[in-house]
């Protein structure tokens, strides 16, 4: 794993993932790293509080997750929030998806931690999201905030699971899918209509959902009364 350090009053810390987690080097930068995220990874970048362009009174971090959701990366977040000490953050995804166990993997890990999520990209200054998307597997990560807000023109967007390798019986894989599915949206407090939504979307194609279709299925819940607090 690569840690790129940026140095402003306080650090801020952007992790870029390879599958093997190889040891690389440390580089300090006075401003975040503009080249393109490799697409195979989730690439973390963490904005501490106090960064320049920060609101002085804003105490949580920004973490932004950007690409694939690769096996790894439920264990590459654990480890930051740990080392970095994270106590407080809200999580912005801008991913075309992964691997579904992972995803739900990381958003159990962000609901433990009491984290909040939106949709949208990092912006060249770290601060200020951009628009982006939330597909596939991300809505299941996604879905770990204990508050869920949605940037303006950003997407969330889901479609039915596929394994990464044929299976002998579809029916039965779908099966298992749809059971470990509806228990982690349970546990999150999604409605199952959104399993319902999944199955009729073919997996080379992608079902936006519009943002009344989100705060239905209780997705995008920003603007309703704030959730009960999560034990930790």
């Amino acid at each position: 794993m690569r840690d790129w350090i940026l140095r402003s009053n306080l650090w801020c810390t952007a992790l870029c993932a390879t599958m093997l987690c190889a040891t690389g080097g440390v580089y300090a930068q006075d401003a975040p790293s503009t080249a393109p995220a490799d697409p195979g990874y989730l690439h973390i970048v963490a904005v501490a509080p106090g960064y320049e362009g920060r609101a002085p009174a804003d105490d949580r971090w920004i973490i932004y997750l950007e690409g694939f959701i690769d096996s790894g990366a439920a264990a590459r977040l654990a480890g930051l929030f740990d080392r970095r000490q994270i106590g407080r953050a809200i999580v912005f995804f801008n991913s075309p998806g992964g691997h579904l166990v992972e995803a739900m993997g990381v958003g159990r890990l962000l609901r433990q931690r009491g984290f909040d999520t939106d949709v949208g990209g990092r912006a060249p200054d770290s601060v200020l999201a951009r628009p982006g998307v939330c597909y596939s597997a991300c809505p299941f990560a996604y879905a770990g905030g204990v508050r869920r807000s949605l940037e303006p023109g950003s997407m969330l967007g889901v479609h039915r699971a596929a394994n990464n390798v044929p299976v002998p019986d579809e029916g039965a894989f779908q099966g298992v899918v749809s059971d470990q599915t509806a228990g982690y949206l349970a546990e999150m407090g999604i409605s199952q209509d959104l399993l319902a939504i999944m199955s009729e979307v073919s997996h080379d194609s992608i079902r936006e959902l519009t943002r009344q279709e989100a705060e239905r299925l209780g997705l995008l819940n920003s603007s309703l009364p704030p959730p009960a607090a999560t034990p930790r």
